[in-house]
């Protein structure tokens, strides 16, 4: 049920526009490529770690009244065009809990295992702090993450 939730973005944050080669789940960051063939988006390829994480993606879900639709499914796939964030330090996301690995609310977290979420930082301040853990109704339970 991999989401992102956009709590505070600055005004001026730039947003990416992606492509990758497989398919993918909200809250998966990436290293930034070159520009794709059609000069707009960016090859992205799976972070690693930390050091190589430059985005992580948070796409705008939209339904135009599919009965079918679950936004609990929501991938980006092969040749897709994503949207994705620089973590800027002041960046507050919420992510469902499934993005988040032995991390508890006061934790510092690193990128999480082949890019995917967050995980308890093995050591100094990784990529952000987990700054609280919240119901979000129907997403269910959420954490709170702030970047810097």
């Amino acid at each position: 049920m991999a989401q992102v939730f956009l709590d505070r973005v600055a005004a001026t944050a730039h947003v990416e526009s992606i492509a990758i080669k497989e398919e993918v789940k909200p809250g998966q960051f990436f290293k930034l490529g070159v520009l794709d063939a059609d000069g707009e988006r960016r090859l992205a390829e799976k972070a690693t770690g930390n050091a190589d994480a430059n985005v992580f993606l948070a796409p705008e879900v939209i339904s135009y009244g599919d009965p079918h639709f679950d936004v609990a499914n929501v991938t980006l796939k092969d040749g897709d065009t994503g949207r994705a964030y620089h973590k800027d330090e002041g960046t507050i996301i919420s992510v469902t809990k499934d993005l988040v690995s032995g991390a508890a609310v006061g934790d510092h977290v690193d990128v999480g295992d082949a890019g995917l979420g967050f995980k308890k930082a093995s050591s100094g301040n990784g990529v952000g702090l987990v700054i609280g853990k919240e119901n979000h109704g129907v997403d269910g339970e959420v954490f709170v993450i702030a970047f810097g």
